[in-house]
């Protein structure tokens, strides 16, 4: 099945954990609210959109023109939001050309010294075109984009040498639904925001991986903390730095949190009613709830939650198999004829599944 074709799939229901962090007050949600990470190379480009119509844009991707063209390719006139995480330009690329496009209406950066004469650029434009400049604050900062609520962490001390350590972190939170952006926040950084906020970080539905992947951007603690049903990695195909690292990807996969991928992937957009969410193009096998949280189907909709495991591909049935990337009914039938399987790596044997597709299946099943 085509890239395309797999996108026009809409997935079926996933029910979302339960609130997650202590809100002061949650606006009650209406319909849809989105969350797209777009497909932008080796960089952040996060397009979040309430049911309100209200729309934010967090990072722009390393190139000039690219993370512009695609708002404008999904209808998108105007911002009401930007968000520069911190000053590299994997992040800043295309910022100068979405703020001369689309003139948000405020413009929040972390505030670090740390500068170069691309960003400088930026800054003035800003400046000259009168958006409202905001930065974060010793306590949480609560932006309300309708529904949708981006809750800033606390700023953080500066580090002077490593500006990763310096980025904003966000907390989407929509009704029940949330998502943890932590640009790409390094280990001490992530290390102050468990001590110093907690509770912004614990128990969140999605959470994008810190710095692409990379084996500083996450460990075993912080997903012990945040604990999330799905994860993503914004991240180049064949890039430099060997993003997302092997660490990290081992890591995901003893924790059995499914990894989506930008690299393989392209653009990821999640919806969610404030209650359930649903990954828009593919079905994932999200882990249960975890210990503590307790899962309620919505009135009026099909009890549709995860099975609480991966797909286990000696055992599932034909349509949990169909459930998975590239995975029709003839394939789904021939995995069954090929069992059992000793490891997930067998799967290579089975006709229609090549190296690419092996590896888009590989986090989201076991063998075990």
């Amino acid at each position: 099945m085509t890239r395309a074709a797999r996108l026009a799939l809409i997935a079926g229901l996933v029910l979302a954990s339960g609130p997650a962090a202590a809100q002061e007050r949650r606006p009650e949600p209406a319909r849809l609210a989105s969350i797209e990470f777009l497909d932008v190379g080796q960089g952040d480009a996060i397009l979040i959109r309430s049911s309100e119509g209200k729309v934010a844009l967090v990072d722009a991707g390393p190139h000039k023109d690219l993370a512009a063209d695609l708002l404008r390719g999904r209808g998108i006139s105007s911002l009401d939001l930007v968000v520069l995480t911190h000053h590299h330009q994997d992040h800043y690329g295309g910022m100068e050309e979405v703020v001369r496009r689309f003139r948000p209406r405020v413009f929040l950066d972390n505030g670090s010294s740390h500068s170069t004469p691309h960003y400088l650029r930026l800054i003035e434009l800003v400046r000259d075109r009168g958006i409202t400049t905001i930065q974060p604050t010793d306590r949480p900062r609560r932006l309300e984009l309708g529904s949708v609520v981006l809750t800033v962490f606390p700023r953080v001390p500066e580090n002077a040498t490593d500006e990763n350590d310096n980025s904003v972190g966000l907390r989407l939170q929509h009704g029940s639904f949330s998502v943890m952006l932590p640009g790409d926040a390094e280990r001490e950084e992530r290390a102050w925001w468990e001590r110093q906020a907690r509770d912004l970080c614990a128990n969140c539905t999605v959470l994008k991986v810190a710095h692409h992947g990379s084996n500083n951007g996450t460990d075993a603690r912080w997903l012990e903390l945040v604990r999330p049903e799905l994860a993503v990695a914004s991240v180049a195909a064949r890039n430099d730095y060997g993003h997302p690292g092997a660490e990290t990807l081992a890591l995901l996969e003893r924790s059995r949190i499914p990894l989506l991928r930008t690299d393989r992937d392209g653009s990821i957009r999640i919806v969610s009613d404030g209650r359930r969410w649903q990954l828009v193009g593919r079905q994932v096998a999200a882990r249960a709830p975890p210990a503590g949280k307790v899962a309620r189907v919505p009135a009026g909709h099909a009890d549709t939650r995860p099975t609480g495991r991966l797909v286990n591909v000696n055992t599932a049935s034909e349509a949990e198999l169909e459930g998975l990337p590239g995975v029709g009914p003839v394939i789904a039938r021939r995995i069954i004829q090929g069992r059992p399987y000793q490891s997930v790596d067998d799967l290579e044997r089975v006709k229609g599944i090549g190296r690419k597709r092996l590896e888009q299946i590989r986090p989201l099943v076991t063998a075990q």
